[in-house]
């Protein structure tokens, strides 16, 4: 199975770097520009299906990508965004201010963070892995497509490359950034 892993295009909150989360907000105009420049890039990689978080930002993407590629699209919660608990909606530095511990725990050992209402790394990963699984089981097996967000996109490359999820922040992953990861087996 080949996974082409895409993350949305731009929204406000990625501008004045506030943790979105579930929020539905949409594409802004560069988002858009920039998810309409990686469908004209996919449409030739023979994509069998689209598969999408169900958050707005990242349906609009996967629908701009399907509008070129022509594959089926489905919603798949398992890829929605990292659940952010009471840092939902905060600014980078709000959350800084708020939860000093919390924050130096999350730039120098992400994988350690365990915050009530917050997901972990480890459990993110697990969620993830279970939603890829259920599409192998599903029978699609060449070039999928996976629209989501940066955590999701994080913790499964460094868990293919076999390296610790306290490794979270190294990865750059810009919106609309596309990751491919092969699988011989599943996972």
């Amino acid at each position: 199975m080949n996974l082409l892993m895409v993350r949305h295009g731009e929204i406000p909150s990625n501008v004045k770097k506030i943790y979105a989360g579930k929020s539905p907000e949409e594409l802004t105009a560069r988002g858009v520009i920039q998810a309409k420049e990686v469908a004209e890039k996919l449409k030739f990689r023979n994509v069998h299906s689209i598969y999408s978080s169900p958050v707005r930002r990242a349906l609009q993407t996967a629908e701009i990508i399907r509008e070129q590629c022509g594959a089926d699209l489905f919603v798949e919660s398992a890829f929605r965004e990292i659940e952010l608990g009471p840092w939902e909606g905060l600014t980078e530095d709000d959350v800084a201010r708020m939860y000093p511990e919390e924050w130096s725990i999350w730039q120098n050992m992400p994988a350690e963070l365990k915050l009530p209402g917050r997901e972990t790394l480890d459990e993110l990963l697990g969620r993830v892995l279970a939603g890829i699984q259920n599409i192998h089981r599903g029978g699609h097996s060449r070039n999928i497509v996976i629209v989501t967000h940066v955590a999701v996109i994080r913790v499964l490359l460094l868990w293919h490359a076999k390296k610790s999820l306290n490794l979270y922040k190294t990865i750059h992953v810009p919106n609309a950034g596309v990751f491919e990861i092969r699988f011989e087996t599943c996972p």
